[in-house]
């Protein structure tokens, strides 16, 4: 049977899926819907990426829920941001394991998991146990957000129309393959087909 979450807050009012099926590897199941209104979010607990804490001004985050991992991510790429940043009244939080294995599982069943980073799932995890909305706009963000009924707002471009899974295919024989489980370190590097020896690469299910 499927699920539907409704939410306010949950992209167009609600996002539907079968929350205890196996993945097709074979077709994506994309599920298309609005995006939510900048407006909609007023009074909504925000847990803001690493790219609305770099773009949005600073009135705009003040409030926000933040990971504790992405102060150092911050501190990387722009040492000057990070000093603004830390004038501003933010929320920052460590996710619990339990919120961040559930975010794990997500985005392993889209399949999303190898492009996402450690911070990427903190953050996850953080709107997960808070019941927040995700300002990103990282489309495997908002895809993996999608799976548990999470809702999210772009930063500054317009956000996925679709929700979609991955699959690994061979380049040489074709072959489908379930996608990585794990946050990859090289993006791109899937490995080897069994069969043939070729190389996998990530895709969408179904195309």
């Amino acid at each position: 049977a499927q699920n539907i979450l409704e939410s306010p807050y949950s992209c167009g009012g609600g996002i539907t899926h079968e929350s205890d099926v196996k993945r097709s590897l074979t077709s994506a199941g994309c599920i298309k819907r609005d995006v939510v209104p900048w407006t909609h979010m007023v009074g909504a607990a925000r847990v803001l990426d690493t790219g609305a804490l770099l773009h949005l001004p600073p009135n705009r985050l003040s409030g926000g829920l933040v990971a504790n991992s992405q102060r150092d991510e911050i501190e990387r790429v722009d040492k000057d941001r990070a000093l603004l940043i830390e004038g501003v009244r933010l929320h920052w939080r460590s996710p619990s394991q339990e919120a961040l294995q559930r975010a794990r599982e997500a985005a392993q069943e889209t399949g999303d998991i190898s492009g996402l980073s450690d911070v990427d799932m903190d953050v996850l995890a953080v709107a997960l146990e808070h019941r927040a909305i995700i300002v990103t706009d990282d489309h495997r963000i908002q895809n993996v957000a999608g799976r548990f009924g999470v809702g999210w707002h772009p930063v500054m471009n317009e956000g996925i129309k679709e929700h979609w899974e991955w699959v690994l295919a061979c380049k040489g024989c074709k072959k489908i393959f379930p996608p990585p489980e794990n946050v990859s370190r090289w993006r791109r590097t899937y490995g080897t087909c069994a069969d043939c020896g070729g190389k996998l690469k990530l895709k969408r299910g179904g195309s």
